[in-house]
């Protein structure tokens, strides 16, 4: 398994229309990309940060997704500002235990 963090600033757009324009369409694509396990959306309203926590089922599977043409398209909103992203591998025998893999 492999864990991902991506982080994006926003600007001159309110949340709402946030939401409706990316959350609500993007949720149900995301859904079905290939390889990954769940996404978990982050908000930061005060600092001006959203995003999300994935779980892929291998590197391969995040990295296919990060050449995808769905995050071509979410990158060049201009809305989206400053994206970063930083993976992890995931130490699946210490998650299990503390319950951050089932």
């Amino acid at each position: 398994m492999h864990a991902q963090l991506i982080t994006y600033q926003l600007k001159d757009i309110s949340q709402a229309e946030y939401l409706e324009q990316m959350v609500e369409p993007d949720a149900p694509i995301l859904a079905k990309v290939q390889g990954l396990i769940s996404k978990v959306w982050l908000t930061d309203e005060e600092k001006n940060t959203f995003g999300g926590f994935y779980l892929w089922e291998n590197k391969t599977a995040m990295e296919n997704f990060m050449h995808s043409d769905l995050v071509k398209a979410v990158v060049s909103r201009p809305f989206v500002k400053n994206v970063s992203s930083v993976d992890f591998e995931v130490n699946q025998n210490a998650s299990l235990i503390t319950r951050g893999l089932r």
